[in-house]
């Protein structure tokens, strides 16, 4: 019995050490944390490895918030990409680049072949990466764009 009584006092004790470290240091008990920051801006939420020869490739969404929502994002691969909220599917013809002064590429413009709702469409897309490699924009027969944000790596 005694043995039970000093394992549920030390499982005690280790619970309010955990509990202590994460209570606020600052003496504002009450108060809310600071917020960690818009993800967007944190380096350490993206991939390191982000080729800038293909820099429109990964996880997109129209909001960062969206992210944590399959339906939302769109998926782009070298030579393809799916996006959620049509349910359309493209395989890319031919991609081209543009680059900047410095020789960075910056837009990527590409012939595909997509599908959605059982019909087969011919459109040209337009990728416009920034420099932040993380917000871009897809235009698609130089007439639709959208606005998009790099969805954080997911673990």
């Amino acid at each position: 019995m005694e043995l039970r009584v000093r394992n549920l006092a030390a499982c005690v004790g280790l619970l309010a050490l955990v509990a202590a470290c994460d209570a606020p240091k600052d003496g504002a008990g009450d108060s809310a944390a600071p917020a960690a920051g818009d993800p967007a801006n944190n380096p350490n939420t993206f991939r390191a490895d982000i080729d800038p020869n293909h820099a429109y490739a990964g996880q997109w969404a129209s909001a960062v918030a969206h992210c944590g929502d399959e339906k939302k994002v769109w998926t782009i691969e070298t030579r393809r990409m799916a996006i959620r909220p049509d349910m359309r599917f493209c395989a890319f013809d031919n991609i081209y680049i543009s680059a900047n002064a410095d020789g960075r590429p910056t837009t990527w413009s590409a012939g595909a072949k997509c599908l959605a709702e059982g019909h087969e469409s011919h459109d040209f897309l337009f990728f416009r990466v920034k420099d932040n490699l993380r917000e871009m924009r897809v235009t698609f027969n130089d007439s639709n764009s959208v606005e998009l944000v790099r969805c954080p790596m997911r673990m």
